[in-house]
């Protein structure tokens, strides 16, 4: 069974549709998170009694409360019209192993004990591969309403044997040669261990390339206490020892801790936000072992094997551990790491040729001269 169909950007507002309101509520908590950074200032207001400034701080938090809930609902409200989408014609085939998608900038099979659930929408199907992407077809492309209730009954009853009897690992070699991808030039085939944790500071701290937006270590933290852990108890004492609350020391004093405690907020925001993405990440089937092509990438997990091809990819970016493929910003599509290839000098060559293959996917330059170095492993054949 299968269906052939082509997106339009206000049909992913069928994704927002299907999501249950305790994700939409849990994403939303996860934007206002941030202001949680003001705690510890918080708390030193409260030890000090100094319920003016507490008011004047849980002002200001309030008024980013608004703002961010606005901001959040504005965006949530056009992403369904500014959502990116594959162009092109789509088809989608139920077959017993695996849900295949063919596209002309890509292909992907996918085991159905990995599919978490479809969705029948009034107007779509929605087939989740993750809790918030999906294939949507809108039903316009059935024959009939009925065909769209076979589609899926059909889906729906292959998860349901997927997860009872798990359906063998799908084979690279079959996958490549259907897919014609050996007449594609090899620029590297790479293997690595999994590493959640790459991925997980990826998310929560975006492109570390020289070592100065690192993740912060409970050591850190601590350290980070000592200064204004002094400078608190120097209040305590003045205020409630000495008696000084209205001396310009104690103001000075004051301002300066509370810079001081807002910087550690957020750093121990930062740092709860990782390890919390952490343990998602252990949940996660991520790539670990890639075919990079001269016209796309292909990744292979025990969920599935896919490929996409350059012009569905947004950018490649260094990092100081991996190289990074962003699908559409800010979604890491995949995360090389740099210790699966060594050599310096050759990690350099990999990330230009890919970095010059996606320019060149988008038309981002008006003439590239490729590569000529003889030396160089990722140099276009001469033609």
């Amino acid at each position: 069974m299968e269906v052939t169909y082509e997106n339009k950007p206000e049909d992913i507002a069928a994704i927002l549709h299907g999501l249950p309101w305790a994700d939409r509520v849990k994403d939303f908590w996860r934007t206002l998170k941030v202001l949680l950074s003001a705690w510890p200032l918080a708390v030193l207001l409260v030890i000090l009694s100094e319920w003016f400034f507490l008011a004047c701080l849980l002002s200001v938090v309030s008024i980013c409360a608004l703002l961010l809930t606005i901001l959040y609902w504005r965006a949530w409200a056009s992403l369904g019209k500014k959502a990116k989408v594959i162009p092109g014609p789509q088809t989608i085939r139920l077959l017993d192993d695996y849900l295949e998608t063919t596209t002309e900038r890509g292909a992907s099979r996918r085991r159905w004990n990995n599919v978490p659930r479809v969705q029948d929408l009034p107007n779509y199907v929605a087939i989740y591969v993750q809790k918030v992407r999906a294939f949507v077809i809108p039903k316009r492309y059935f024959s009939s309403p009925e065909e769209a209730e076979a589609f899926v009954a059909r889906a729906q009853s292959l998860i349901a044997q997927g997860l009872e009897n798990p359906s063998p690992l799908l084979d690279w070699k079959t996958f490549r040669e259907d897919n014609h991808l050996d007449q594609y030039q090899v620029l590297e085939h790479l293997k690595w261990e999994p590493q959640p944790g790459l991925y997980a500071r990826l998310a929560t701290m975006g492109i570390d390339l020289d070592g100065k937006n690192q993740v912060p270590t409970a050591w850190g933290l601590g350290k980070q206490l000592i200064l204004p852990g002094i400078l608190a108890t120097l209040l305590i004492v003045l205020r409630y020892q000495v008696g000084i609350e209205s001396d310009i020391l104690y103001f000075l004093t004051l301002s300066m801790t509370s810079i001081f405690l807002l910087v550690f907020g957020m750093q121990w925001h930062s740092r709860s936000q990782f390890l919390k993405e952490l343990s998602a990440q252990q949940e996660v089937d991520r790539p670990e072992e890639a075919w990079l092509y001269d016209q796309g990438v292909a990744t292979i997990t025990e969920e599935g094997i896919g490929f996409s091809r350059w012009s569905v990819l947004d950018q490649v970016s260094d990092d100081r551990e991996a190289i990074v493929i962003y699908d559409t910003l800010p979604f890491v599509y995949l995360a090389i790491p740099k210790t699966s290839m060594p050599d310096p000098e050759k990690q350099s060559e990999l990330l230009e040729r890919l970095m010059l293959c996606v320019d060149i996917a988008h038309d981002r330059h008006e003439e590239i001269v490729l590569a000529e170095v003889s030396d160089n492993p990722y140099q276009s054949p001469t033609t």
